[in-house]
């Protein structure tokens, strides 16, 4: 009862908080992402051991973001997280045409657990400031998007080296996010 009555007071007073997992495969661009939503711009980044965890606030809405390694020993542990989350971002290296099989298969095996259902899912196509890099079109196709039925789902293309397109990003997570 007491949670009932913290969180319709956290809806009158026009504070809102959002809880999101950002995932992916390993070099995809995760933390350079966070990095910008968080700071603004880029900074050097490592690859992610274990996971990086940080409070951006955003339209008026405070965003915590879980950024999970990629690598494979971590991935086991995605649904663990992803589970209490209100949103789920997928960032896809839009260069990496050898590895977007995987990257599907990951995608795909993460949504299979039936509480991630109706929970959104925005698929960031990250690295469009390469070439060759696939199109929205092409991610939908090879990441076999139409057969994602149980959540809702987005394909933006982002660069988030060059922060192209991330107001997108935001936009879309505050107004698709479960509260």
């Amino acid at each position: 009862m007491g949670a009932f009555f913290a969180k319709m007071k956290e809806l009158f007073s026009g504070k809102k908080k959002l809880e999101m997992c950002l995932v992916g495969l390993e070099n995809s661009g995760k933390t350079t992402l966070l990095n910008v939503l968080s700071v603004g711009h880029p900074i050097e980044t490592f690859p992610t051991v274990g996971l990086n965890v940080k409070m951006v606030k955003k339209q008026g809405v405070q965003l915590k973001v879980w950024d999970l390694g990629g690598q494979e020993r971590f991935r086991s542990e995605w649904g663990r997280y992803t589970q209490g989350c209100d949103c789920i971002i997928y960032c896809v290296d839009s260069s990496d045409f050898q590895r977007v099989e995987l990257a599907k298969k990951e995608l795909h095996k993460l949504l299979e657990d039936k509480a991630l259902h109706g929970l959104p899912l925005l698929v960031c196509l990250n690295k469009i400031d390469l070439e060759p890099h696939m199109s929205k079109e092409e991610c939908i196709q090879l990441l076999n998007l139409s057969a994602v039925t149980e959540n809702p789902w987005l394909v933006i293309p982002i660069s988030a080296l060059r922060q192209t397109n991330i107001n997108d990003v935001v936009d879309w997570l505050v107004r698709n996010s479960h509260n």
